[in-house]
């Protein structure tokens, strides 16, 4: 986890600003993790509403489990639908290699899926505010 769950745009964009890239996190243990953040944290705070902003290519690459690692990844993108986790997934994948599964994630997980070249600051923030509404 770069930065526990924070309504802080600074701190938010200072670990962007710094968070490590290339494919070294699996993805379903970094998708686990987050329910378990966002399950622990609406039992602390009942009254927020949950918003994942994901950044990845959406490749699964690794299993926790005897799934196939892509198959593992999208069961727990479900269960983050069903627990009405609201997510944003930025697709990091650059476009001469984009398989398209950060997007297929994305469906998995019932929200938006920026590209890369997509990413504005207007553009994020109307994909959050279509998440929350």
């Amino acid at each position: 986890m770069i930065l526990p769950p924070t309504n802080s745009v600074a701190l938010a964009r200072k670990a962007l600003a710094e968070i490590p890239v290339g494919g070294k996190t699996p993805l379903s243990a970094g998708l686990l993790l987050a329910l378990e953040v966002f399950e622990r944290e609406r039992r602390l705070r009942p009254d927020v509403m949950p918003l994942m902003i994901l950044l990845t290519d959406g490749a699964g690459n690794v299993s926790l489990s005897d799934l196939p690692p892509q198959q593992e990844a999208y069961r727990l993108a479900e269960r983050i639908r069903e627990a009405n986790i609201r997510s944003v997934t930025i697709n990091m994948e650059q476009p001469a290699f984009d398989q398209g599964l950060a997007r297929r994630l994305a469906e998995h997980l019932g929200g938006a899926c920026l590209t890369l070249a997509d990413l504005r600051p207007e553009t994020l923030y109307r994909a959050v505010r279509e998440q929350l509404e």
